[in-house]
């Protein structure tokens, strides 16, 4: 396994902000009656939405992990499953977002089958998804710190 090494802030806030544009549509369309929403051009917005959103965080998790904890799970279950391991997530936050990985799986792979119903009943979990948002924001070290940590990296490789 190798070392733990500094997120990369730009990288998160970049995948934080898709992830806001996204989570911005998607409400919108939460506002619209699901009869409505099923019935016209929208499921398909909410469908690429959410696959978006799923992918962002999938993209966020992994970078996540493989920072803090230096290295790569094998599937997005795992990623989120050691989210909670480094107390970065509770359990119950973690399922959420497993369901939205899961959701994004039938996304991908089974297109011809999505229930945009399950779609837009998962409308009801973008809070979640935001209180995911805000625990990476959390871990986010200052800017200050970020530097004084890439100076001792550059530091050190100068030495060796």
């Amino acid at each position: 396994m190798k070392s733990a090494s500094i997120i990369n802030k730009d990288k998160l806030l970049k995948f934080i902000g898709i992830l806001d544009d996204a989570l911005r549509e998607l409400k919108a369309i939460s506002e619209l009656d699901k009869a409505q929403v099923l019935s016209s051009r929208d499921r398909f917005a909410m469908e690429n939405l959410f696959y978006r959103l799923a992918m962002v965080c999938i993209d966020m998790c992994f970078h996540v992990v493989a920072k803090k904890a230096g290295s790569v799970p094998g599937t997005y279950r795992e990623c989120f499953s050691e989210l909670v391991t480094l107390g970065i997530l509770d359990p119950g936050l973690a399922g959420k977002l497993d369901e939205l990985a899961g959701l994004r799986n039938v996304i991908a792979h089974a297109y011809w089958s999505i229930d945009y119903g399950l779609l837009y009943d998962f409308l009801s979990e973008l809070e979640e998804i935001k209180r995911f948002r805000n625990e990476i924001l959390a871990i986010l070290p200052p800017l200050e710190q970020l530097e004084k940590e890439l100076a001792q990296d550059d530091e050190s490789a100068e030495s060796e």
